[in-house]
């Protein structure tokens, strides 16, 4: 399901979905004067699977946006890709540029009219089978980062069809992007009103479908105990 509506889909959204649920619970009239329409925070791409944030309230949308901007919102993104990473964890540092014509991104490796920074901080998890199953924490946030920066870094993910390998894909069967918004943690550090009941509070997803299939003996809950800020495990 798309997250909102695209020049192929405009009915079966998320929004849509999100919208109606409300509606019928009594929690949003569409018909009310002045009333709030219940929109998104954040949105993940088409064959991007995971945790997406919606506000139901003005008020929570602005709080959320607000969060989001001072990244004082921990999302962790899980990714299939091809190879081995080395350094196994380490970060991704470049500046992405935008053909608006192709829809792509592509990487540069210093500033250029038009390109944004982009940093994406990534762990290897496990291997095997030529694979490998990272946990990618988005510093920043930019259109296509983690799979144009993997690709950049010679790894691209398995099943992506714009920035990927056709023959893998093929070899593994695979035809969409393994990529997966599979954490989503709020620290926040500053007032939330009427959303302060969210901090410190963790959301997961307990499978993830690329996860089970190739690697079937690897549980998630072992990639749970690990501090981005210090860069290792917890005690």
């Amino acid at each position: 399901m798309v997250v909102h509506g695209d020049e192929i889909e405009k009915v079966n959204t998320l929004i849509n979905h999100i919208q109606a649920y409300l509606y019928q619970k009594r929690e949003w009239n569409p018909f009310h004067e002045h009333a709030f329409t219940p929109a998104l925070c954040n949105r993940i791409d088409r064959n991007t699977g995971g945790i997406v944030i919606a506000a139901k309230t003005a008020e929570a949308l602005r709080v959320i946006n607000q969060k989001i901007r001072d990244r004082e919102l921990v999302k962790l993104y899980l990714c299939l890709v091809t190879g081995q990473m080395e350094p196994p964890t380490g970060s991704l540092k470049g500046y992405l540029w935008k053909d608006e014509v192709k829809k792509q991104v592509y990487v540069k490796s210093r500033p250029v009219p038009g390109a944004r920074t982009a940093v994406t901080k990534y762990r290897t998890l496990t291997s095997g089978h030529g694979l490998s199953l990272l946990e990618c924490n988005l510093i920043t946030g930019r259109t296509h980062q983690i799979r144009a920066q993997l690709a950049a870094a010679k790894h691209p993910l398995l099943g992506d069809g714009k920035y990927g390998s056709e023959k893998l894909n093929r070899q593994y069967g695979m035809n969409h992007q393994a990529l997966w918004s599979w954490s989503l943690e709020f620290r926040f550090t500053s007032p939330a009103g009427a959303l302060e009941y969210l901090n410190g509070r963790r959301w997961q997803v307990a499978q993830v479908d690329f996860v089970q299939r190739y690697f079937p003996d690897y549980s998630l809950q072992t990639a749970t105990n690990y501090n981005w800020t210090e860069g290792r495990l917890y005690d």
